[in-house]
């Protein structure tokens, strides 16, 4: 496959259906939200936390055009996507994982971060 093609297969890659701009209005992941689900759900599923867990924030170096990239000054990468990890202490097994993406419309999803990542194991 030519460099060309791939590059045109990539602009059509797309991870949800049409009613996009829908789902936007409540969630600002809409567009990635099954993709990382399953991914989380295969994390959770395969390891069982022990009693040295941590939660922490992680930047993920990122320069595109998101609307949830964070600037973050006392990080090496300045600008990213903020993550944040339930991690067991002992074997650094991330068990949950949830993006920042930035203040959320009221609904489901309009809730601190830290209790919906406890409230999930």
């Amino acid at each position: 496959m030519s460099k060309r093609r791939f590059y045109e297969l990539l602009q059509a890659l797309r991870f949800d259906n049409d009613d996009r701009k829908d789902c936007l209005k409540t969630y600002n992941l809409a567009p990635i939200i099954f993709l990382f689900d399953d991914f989380v759900g295969r994390c959770t599923a395969n390891y069982q936390v022990m009693e040295y867990v941590t939660i922490d924030e992680m930047l993920d170096a990122f320069r595109g055009r998101c609307m949830f990239r964070q600037y973050i000054s006392n990080k090496p990468a300045k600008y990213g996507i903020k993550i944040y990890a339930m991690v067991d202490a002992r074997t650094f097994y991330t068990s949950n994982l949830e993006i920042y993406a930035g203040k959320q419309a009221d609904g489901p999803f309009n809730v601190i971060i830290k209790q919906r990542l406890l409230s999930s194991d």
